[in-house]
């Protein structure tokens, strides 16, 4: 505690011999504590908030930008599939052929047959194993009715992954895409 205190001495002195009057008290006292060696609390709180505060600005996986490079893309591979698919905006349920209004209907989507394990989670952090920034969703217009391919960007893992759901009878399950064109374009845009 003596050398403790000695140090923060030292480094106030320090400071004080060669701070200017534009220096505040508060910049002053976090230049001390931040040049000491110690590990007091108090500076490990101090770096731990600006560590956070990073890592939170930092945190969003998915942002707008990102959302609308992905609907661009969906609006031109969409017509080499031969199908056009309508994007859930964010505020609008998506309703598809099946009854089933997206985001809401996430909570009954099954994953490879497991409930749970996805939901809507704009930024691509969220509580769930899969977190969905995007949903997108074509109706089939031939038999047998209703048809429909509904496919959920999502994070796994921090990871990006494109699921898809045909689904259009007993239980909503859905499953990872095997279109590579499509998971690799995600993959692009949500790494960028």
């Amino acid at each position: 505690m003596k050398k403790l205190m000695e140090v923060l001495a030292i480094a106030n002195l320090g400071v004080a011999l060669t701070g200017c009057g534009n220096q505040s008290t508060q910049s002053s006292s976090n230049t001390a504590k931040n040049n000491s060696e110690a590990s007091s609390s108090q500076s490990t709180a101090t770096t731990n908030n600006t560590s956070s505060s990073e890592s939170h600005h930092d945190s969003s996986l998915w942002n707008n930008q990102k959302n609308e490079q992905l609907a661009s893309f969906m609006q031109k591979w969409g017509p080499t599939m031969h199908q056009s698919y309508e994007q859930y905006d964010g505020q609008n349920e998506l309703k598809v052929s099946t009854g089933i209004t997206y985001p809401d209907g996430l909570s009954k989507e099954l994953v490879e047959g497991q409930s749970g394990l996805i939901g809507w989670a704009p930024s691509g952090k969220g509580d769930y194993e899969y977190n969905v920034v995007a949903i997108y969703n074509h109706d089939g217009t031939e038999p047998p009715l209703p048809n429909r391919i509904t496919y959920f960007f999502a994070f796994h893992n921090g990871k990006p992954v494109v699921l898809v759901d045909q689904s259009n009878n007993g239980d909503p399950d859905c499953h990872p895409t095997t279109n590579t064109d499509l998971e690799s374009n995600f993959e692009r845009i949500a790494n960028q």
